[in-house]
């Protein structure tokens, strides 16, 4: 019985260790910080979304349009790999089910929620995230969807 209970309490400890570890920086093209852009509005970069399904991630000839003229050396090589048209393999960092359907439309366009209801203060971030700054799950997106007094169909978001 106490082996049990000193087991228990090694995996407890061991999971608690785990979630209040910072969580590693995923492998971006890029070390992109979100806070020197803190000045321009998502939608800028984030084309699309407030008018599609999902939104764009911007790709290096889109930020060559700012960068041309200041470009930062230690992004030299990407930017000369999207001056010839490369695309840059940005990590997806936000994870949904295949079975559910999100629209960026439907939530920033038409709901006119701000980005930070699901993306938190990722704009104050100085590196990519390790995670998704806001875990996105059934009981957080319910309570957001009464909250907002929005509808509760199950067929509206799961496909």
């Amino acid at each position: 019985m106490r082996s049990l209970a000193f087991a228990g309490l090694v995996l407890a400890v061991g999971a608690a260790w785990l979630l209040l570890l910072p969580p590693a920086p995923l492998a971006q093209p890029l070390a992109f910080n979100h806070s020197r852009h803190s000045g321009i509005a998502c939608a800028v970069c984030h084309r699309g979304v407030e008018t599609a399904a999902r939104a764009g991630i911007p790709q290096g000839d889109f930020c060559l349009r700012c960068h041309a003229t200041a470009p930062l050396p230690q992004a030299q090589a990407l930017w000369d790999e999207a001056a010839k048209g490369g695309r840059l393999q940005w990590t997806r960092v936000t994870h949904l089910p295949d079975h559910v359907y999100f629209s960026h439309r439907r939530h920033v366009g038409v709901a006119r929620l701000e980005c930070i209801s699901c993306h938190a203060n990722i704009g104050k971030g100085t590196a990519p995230p390790g995670r998704a700054p806001v875990r996105l799950d059934m009981a957080s997106c319910l309570a957001c969807h009464r909250s907002e007094g929005t509808s509760l169909d199950c067929a509206a978001c799961h496909r």
